[in-house]
């Protein structure tokens, strides 16, 4: 289309100082790129044969401009489960809505504290007891009885801050989905729009993971096979899951015979490797059951604080760079804001682009950084290096009364750059 888009004059070339276009050869270059390295993109054809030299050399150069602007990697940002604090209930024939209200706040607490915290006593138990105290709004989805409920995060934080549970925060580790449907004889990839694939982006909904899935274009295809899926080749998998920036990457095969859905899957998450299995009549039941267990792997690899924790509360100071405008230095708080600590970052000071933050984090630095790595717009950097002080030996006085000079307190600093 881009070609019949583009007439024949256009492939003039226009000189302008010391460059020299040529419509006809760089623009289908400029497309060939676009696909071949899998980048989303919009190709915008201008009919330009009617305008003079000079402003045909202007809309080409806007035009170019303008696509490559969209050729960002893809998934470049952290994977945020905006939609944490909604919880949609099903609908229940024999149960009111007191009881679903329950339902939502227990799915509500598993999201952040795992499946297995513990709601029989204390604050999480009045939560429970009383789920009114910690929503916003409850909404109708239908004339079938399913209900959505909008949790509070302030409210819940507060809840969970007094259980000192370890908490999950929006930010959470992209899970790329390889994912084959069929038998021995045939299988071909799963779309989102098939019968499993919609179920498994509701149960990642409902179990509050960042599910991810591949373009299944001819990069990915030309890179995996259906029974690289199957046989869950993990170099396979994960070379070709770099283009996507997740940090998990799950191989999923599902079989549906006489009625019955099964699934078989490994999942890789940094250095763990989990596998299972799965099998049902009802295909929800079965995306269910593997997000569980994703979610299970994740809140043990990523919650952070809580009394359980073995790691003591530290103090650490965040000096990022590259923070020239008001929206990135509202991106960053936001992301740090997000990742689940019990205490909010505080900003300490502002230095031209670099901004320091002070957080207190129940964890050890490897952790931390795990953290920080779920935005792909933070890259460590290294510390920078100490200017050398020339200073004249000070003459030493001995004193017997004089208290001994403790050692200043060492701060733990990471430093990163912001892109």
């Amino acid at each position: 289309m881009l070609g019949r888009a583009m007439p024949n004059a256009v492939s003039r070339h226009t000189e302008c100082g010391m460059l020299r276009w040529s419509a006809a050869s760089w623009l289908p270059r400029l497309r060939g790129l676009v696909n071949v390295t899998g980048y989303r993109s919009i190709i915008v054809a201008v009919k330009i044969s009617s305008y003079p030299t000079e402003l045909s050399m202007l809309l080409l150069r806007n035009a170019c401009i303008g696509l490559v602007s969209f050729c960002l990697p893809l998934f470049s940002q952290a994977a945020v489960v905006e939609s944490l604090y909604q919880v949609d209930v099903p609908p229940h024939a024999e149960a009111d809505q007191s009881a679903q209200l329950a339902v939502a706040a227990k799915v509500m607490l598993e999201r952040l504290a795992g499946a297995g915290v513990k709601t029989d006593s204390g604050p999480l138990a009045d939560v429970l007891a009383e789920p009114t105290r910690v929503t916003r709004q409850v909404g109708s989805l239908g004339d079938d009885g399913a209900l959505r409920v909008e949790f509070d995060p302030v409210l819940l934080r507060e809840a969970l801050g007094k259980a000192s549970v370890p908490v999950l925060g929006r930010n959470r580790p992209g899970i790329l989905v390889w994912a084959v449907q069929g038998d021995d004889y045939s299988r071909d990839f799963i779309g989102t729009s098939g019968e499993m694939g919609q179920a498994l982006k509701t149960a990642g909904r409902y179990r509050g993971v960042a599910l991810m899935q591949p373009l299944a274009d001819l990069q990915d295809r030309s890179s995996v096979s259906e029974q690289d899926v199957v046989d869950a080749s993990q170099d396979v998998l994960e070379s070709a899951s770099d283009r996507y920036s997740s940090e998990g990457v799950l191989a999923l095969s599902v079989s549906h015979e006489a009625d019955t859905w099964g699934a078989q899957w490994t999942l890789w998450l940094n250095d763990r490797k989990l596998t299972g299995k799965a099998s049902s009549e009802d295909p929800l039941a079965v995306a269910d059951e593997l997000m569980q267990a994703i979610a299970a792997e994740v809140h043990r690899q990523y919650a952070v604080g809580g009394a359980s924790s073995a790691a003591p509360v530290s103090g650490w100071q965040l000096e990022v760079s590259g923070i020239n405008s008001v929206d990135a230095f509202a991106n960053l708080q936001r992301t740090l804001q997000q990742l689940g600590m019990e205490q909010q970052p505080s900003l300490l000071s502002v230095e031209g682009d670099r901004v320091h933050f002070s957080v207190d984090f129940a964890g050890d630095r490897a952790q931390l950084e795990r953290m920080l790595m779920l935005d792909q717009r933070l890259v460590e950097v290294a510390p920078p290096a100490a200017e050398p002080v020339e200073t004249a030996e000070p003459e030493v006085l001995v004193d017997d009364a004089a208290e001994p000079i403790e050692p200043a307190e060492q701060v733990n600093t990471l430093y990163y750059r912001w892109r």
